[in-house]
């Protein structure tokens, strides 16, 4: 009879539960939030960096491609097909076309020298021809380059955009004369891009075009 009653005032013990106090719940969701919030502004300065670093390699590679296309027709200005000559780079001016050497100016709104004008005989037919695309150019103009049509001037409209002016502007465009020879002129050409949609992303070029023969 004692054992029956010990065993039953043992039942009779309150039970005490396992598991988290309200403390540790607390201190829990604390550390959680707090290990939420690292993840996410890692993930955000992440996404912010790999933009940044596709914004910058499009520029880069507007640049390039830039450079070898104002390199490429820039360095045959005044060139004309002859059979009978040594050079076919000659002087435009020497009376085989009408048509003008390189020449510079800029449009009556952008700085001195942001428009470089040219022509050279580019379907190797002995002339140089408006019908034939063959007179070019490249201008600054409301912070984008264009390219020459139709042989319009520095200040006529008509000209077409080069870059795209949705995703980037041009903050500097010039050509200049930096030295003159016995073979002809050589330029240097500046341009400067910013990213639209990132400002922080910016690409600076400086580059010498050669131009044989011309006066």
């Amino acid at each position: 009879m004692l054992r029956l009653n010990i065993a039953y005032v043992h039942n009779k013990l309150p039970y005490r539960a396992t598991g988290f106090s309200i403390t540790e719940l607390l201190v829990a969701c604390a550390l959680s939030g707090l290990l939420i919030s690292v993840v996410a502004s890692y993930a955000a300065q992440s996404h912010v960096a790999l933009s940044s670093l596709q914004h910058a390699t499009s520029l880069e590679e507007d640049m390039r491609a830039l450079k070898s296309t104002i390199s490429h027709h820039l360095g045959r200005a005044g060139f004309i097909e002859e059979a009978n000559i040594l050079s076919p780079f000659i002087a435009l001016s020497s009376g085989h076309s009408p048509a003008s050497n390189v020449a510079l100016g800029e449009r009556s709104t952008e700085p001195l020298n942001s428009c470089i004008t040219f022509s050279y005989d580019k379907n190797k037919d002995g002339a140089i021809s408006q019908s034939q695309g063959e007179l070019f150019g490249y201008r600054l103009n409301n912070k984008a380059i264009e390219y020459r049509i139709n042989g319009n001037t520095c200040e006529q409209g008509g000209w077409f955009d080069l870059t795209d002016p949705e995703t980037l502007s041009v903050t500097q465009f010039s050509a200049n004369r930096i030295y003159k020879s016995s073979w002809g002129v050589a330029y240097e050409i500046k341009i400067s891009l910013q990213s639209i949609i990132d400002t922080e992303v910016q690409s600076h070029e400086s580059f010498i075009v050669e131009v044989p023969n011309d006066s």
